[in-house]
């Protein structure tokens, strides 16, 4: 059986820098550290059936340092400021792996509360996805660049109706 005090000697240090390497902010990382022994203390005797506990607990940190970047992100921007918010939405502007899938899961996330409107899904994919502007989608949909606005104000005005989008907040660049 294990002693809280015991694990906490051996694998607060580790804890500590697995959330640093996500978070890039010592406050933050023992923000997430202290989060993640919440959790850990829940779990109380289960711990013992843990055959590698470093492995889980830096696990759990990894997933609790994300949830807490998602979080924080979420809080700090309000897509409806700007009416034009999507028409300059940049999703995928930064190289980071994390930015990148993220991007991936709010254009899912944002393509299904489109749904079967074919239209205006093909508009979305070729905006941001990838990343065309307005007269090169007119031209590869044979429509005209008005209608392209139009759709893409409808996209808006379905997502804004669905509020799908407060839920990704953190991907409003340049709103």
């Amino acid at each position: 059986m294990w002693s809280y005090d015991v694990i906490v000697d051996q694998f607060q240090a580790m804890m500590y820098y697995t959330a640093f390497n996500v978070v890039k902010d010592k406050q933050t990382a023992e923000d997430v550290v202290q989060e993640t022994w919440i959790k850990v203390l829940k779990q109380g005797k289960k711990i013992a059936q843990v055959e590698k506990l470093g492995s889980w607990l830096k696990t759990i940190t990894t997933r609790t340092a994300i949830d807490l970047l998602r979080k924080e992100k979420r809080s700090h921007t309000c897509l409806f400021q700007d009416p034009n918010w999507l028409e300059e939405l940049d999703l995928c502007a930064g190289d980071f792996v994390e930015e990148r899938l993220n991007c991936s899961i709010l254009l899912e996330e944002l393509e299904q509360c489109i749904g079967n409107q074919q239209k205006l899904l093909a508009v979305f994919q070729l905006k941001f996805r990838l990343e065309f502007d307005n007269q090169q989608i007119a031209e590869m949909l044979n429509i005209s660049n008005s209608a392209v606005k139009t759709r893409l104000f409808r996209i808006r005005k379905l997502l804004k109706r669905a509020e799908v989008v407060e839920d990704f907040s953190e991907f409003a660049v340049g709103a």
